[in-house]
């Protein structure tokens, strides 16, 4: 057995034991024409990835009386996909993937939607994707032997974009970690970003699990995890609160750097769900209702514990309310933080 297999063998093995078998979903709304499930990337991207994993758990199971197609519509980091879905107003047969570019997007363009939380619908989050820092283990071995480098040379990193959640995320790290300043480069996805770190090509990298996982160990290790405790199929990586990375150093009043670093309070990728502006709360309901029996199947939990990622179910009061504050520590990071440039008429909270 391989030590990748032997890594994913312990993932599985904490996947959630029961769960309700999924039923169709009965509300007092449903769909009454096929469902529009409009996608910011292009296919094979992240979020296409996901919804139509969604959607073919809807099909396996019958969850949905209507078909639910899939159509991409890429373009402005996802300003193209959301000034669409702002277009269908009150509309309840169009509901799109979210990722954190719509919240970085949104932010600094001067499109229709400027706070998805409020422009359009949230109806379900699905899970939480953790952030690792990744080195190639020939590079730098542990957080000790990266301290000491970025603290005395400057330090190369990828990321997906510019101005993005992982740019955001390395440069909340060099704040946190007293480092010189990184050099940055962007690249066209996550799998492009671990490419270039396990090619030797670049010292380090913030990335999600399921992008690092297909080149460790031999190629990249993770060498910190930005999380609570931490994961039990890594249980000697230590997490940045073990290591106290940022705990001594506020990032705004009363916040730390090591919290809005972590991943229940801080930034990290995000996947879920959400409906045109001003739709009914009756369909609110349903949606809500049918993505909670999709999270619950052995497919998506299987699907999530495979990939390293944290499960966690919101329905659209909390995910809402969530979302606030996750759009107000994004503004505080970009603008108050790194002194980027925002859409010039950002509403005040």
């Amino acid at each position: 057995m391989t030590d990748k297999t032997m890594k994913r063998g312990l993932m599985a093995a904490a996947a959630a034991a029961a769960l309700v078998a999924p039923t169709a979903v009965v509300a007092d709304w449903a769909p009454t024409r096929p469902i529009e499930f409009v996608i910011q990337t292009s296919p094979g991207g992240g979020s296409d990835t996901y919804a139509r994993l969604w959607i073919g758990i809807i099909e396996k199971y019958g969850l949905s009386p209507v078909p639910i197609t899939p159509v991409n519509m890429p373009g402005g980091a996802g300003a193209v996909s959301m000034a669409y879905m702002a277009g269908q107003a009150g509309d309840p047969h169009f509901i799109t993937p979210t990722l954190n570019s719509l919240v970085t997007t949104a932010l600094q363009q001067p499109i229709p939607v400027m706070y998805p939380s409020e422009d359009l619908t949230p109806l379900a989050k699905m899970l939480m994707d953790p952030f690792w820092l990744v080195t190639h283990p020939d590079n730098i071995g542990s957080w000790e032997e990266f301290l000491e480098r970025c603290q005395n040379e400057r330090l190369t990193s990828v990321g997906t974009g510019s101005r993005s959640e992982d740019e955001i995320q390395i440069n909340l790290l060099q704040e946190a970690a007293g480092c010189q300043q990184f050099r940055y480069v962007p690249a066209g996805g996550g799998g492009e970003v671990a490419s270039q770190v396990a090619g030797g090509h670049i010292d380090f990298n913030v990335n999600q699990p399921a992008e690092a996982l297909p080149h460790y160990p031999e190629r990249l290790i993770p060498i910190v995890q930005f999380v609570p405790e931490r994961d039990e199929a890594f249980p000697d990586v230590p997490t940045h609160w073990e290591l106290e990375i940022g705990t001594d150093s506020e990032v705004m009043d009363g916040v730390s750097y090591a919290e809005i670093l972590d991943l229940v309070g801080g930034l990290h990728q995000m996947r879920g769900v959400m409906g045109a502006p001003g739709i009914s709360d009756e369909a609110v309901a349903w949606y809500e209702d049918l993505f909670r029996q999709v999270f619950e199947t052995d497919d998506w939990q299987e699907f999530m514990v495979n990939n390293a990622m944290s499960p966690v179910f919101m329905g659209a009061e909390e995910y809402g309310e969530w979302l606030v504050t996750f759009e107000n520590n994004h503004v505080t990071a970009m603008r108050d933080i790194f002194g980027w440039d925002l859409r010039p008429d950002l509403r005040e909270r």
